[in-house]
């Protein structure tokens, strides 16, 4: 399938507005779009419907509002089922008379506003299923009750330093079948959504080998995935990760598509039913052993002794609101011996040399040397700036 002829080009970043999600909303034709509520700031809460098949499916996206991949990968997917008849008509028909399809593509617009995890009023909604005190949970659950979805799809991101247990890959896209007691029984309803997860691992080793894993299934009784999988919707969580040179997540948006198309292609045709669930644990799990940065074999001098040390960098990032853009701030994160980690960029310092003992803290000061002395990295009260 070709990606690009689907992609919504008006999204070219994950830092975009609600005004542009409202501008995206309204090519479609309207009677497919209808506002089922406002945020906490009173901001319109969207969802659109396509399809007219028996196996109703909910997908819905941001309900942190600072996890945009998927929501750019929503617009890619109704751009798809809104295109002119190509080499894909088949595929497109027989999903839409199977199954119809609920798109909610930001559950959390003042979030997204604010590049915040939580809403206005400081709630995570992912964490409100039971007190029930945010406006935006209250509508993702009415929305699943009046629906009743078969399929639900929580689409969220998670943090770009997980790699894949014992093979350290960085982990591009995770998913979980939301267990629904403490036990993490496995009934009728979870089985589907696992099923349906193992052929959408598959589908993404064609496009990124061993990148994909399984996030931790402990229950949570305030999440939304774990209850709505007990009440009777096979519920699937798909986390965007990290991939290299793809800070803007493009890349692993495009990952969401495929795997989504593929979820609606077996759920239409019911193809999943054959997967032996055995199959989803051999998906390994995600395990936070990265960095960003990661200097092997420093050298430095203290007390007049010599000793090699390795130095992991991670950073966070500052949104500033004014311009939608992204200031990244260095910490140490770690010091010592790090020969069982990994990270983006790795350096081999044998011929580096750092004149400071080197310490975690908050923000990096740091400076590395060549082999001539010549400052090559430095960072100063969490700014890079070489």
């Amino acid at each position: 399938m070709d990606y690009e002829k689907y992609k919504c080009t008006e999204i070219n970043n994950r830092l975009f507005s609600n005004e542009l999600i409202n501008q995206l909303s309204s090519k479609n034709p309207l009677h497919n779009w209808q506002i089922i509520g406002e945020s906490y700031l009173g901001k319109p809460i969207k969802m659109l419907s396509v399809g007219k098949g028996p196996i109703n499916i909910l997908l819905w996206s941001q309900m942190h509002g600072d996890e945009p991949t998927a929501t750019a990968a929503i617009f890619d997917l109704i751009n798809f089922f809104f295109a002119s008849a190509d080499d894909q008509q088949s595929l497109r028909e027989n999903i839409l008379l199977k199954c119809t399809l609920y798109f909610i593509p930001v559950l959390n617009p003042d979030g997204l506003e604010n590049y915040t995890r939580r809403n206005a009023q400081g709630i995570d909604i992912n964490r409100d299923f039971l007190a029930q005190q945010s406006p935006e949970g209250k509508i993702l659950t009415d929305i699943r009750n009046h629906i009743k979805p078969h399929f639900c799809f929580n689409l969220h991101d998670q943090s770009t330093l997980y790699c894949t247990a014992n093979q350290q890959q960085l982990v591009a896209i995770a998913f979980l079948a939301p267990t629904f007691d403490n036990l993490k029984t496995v009934n009728w309803i979870r089985e589907q959504a696992i099923k349906v997860i193992i052929c959408m691992a598959e589908e993404l080793q064609n496009y990124i080998p061993g990148k994909i894993a399984r996030f931790n299934d402990d229950f949570e009784p305030r999440a939304f995935g774990d209850n709505f999988q007990k009440l009777g919707s096979s519920t699937i969580l798909l986390e965007s990760g990290g991939y290299a040179n793809d800070d803007e997540k493009q890349e692993i948006r495009k990952f969401n598509f495929i795997a989504l198309i593929k979820a609606f292609e077996v759920i239409a045709q019911q193809s999943y039913q054959e997967k032996d669930i055995l199959n989803y644990l051999m998906i390994p799990l995600n395990s936070k052993e990265i960095y960003h940065i990661l200097f092997k074999n420093v050298s430095y001098t203290a007390d007049n002794k010599k000793y090699t040390i390795d130095i992991a960098l991670n950073y966070t990032e500052v949104f500033d609101k004014e311009t939608r853009s992204i200031t990244k701030k260095w910490n140490v994160e770690d010091c010592g011996d790090l020969s069982a980690f990994t990270a983006y960029q790795v350096f081999d310092g044998h011929n580096l040399t750092t004149h400071k003992s080197v310490n975690p803290n908050i923000f990096a000061t740091l400076q590395i040397f060549n082999k001539q002395q010549n400052l090559v990295y430095n960072w100063q009260n969490g700014t890079k700036l070489i």
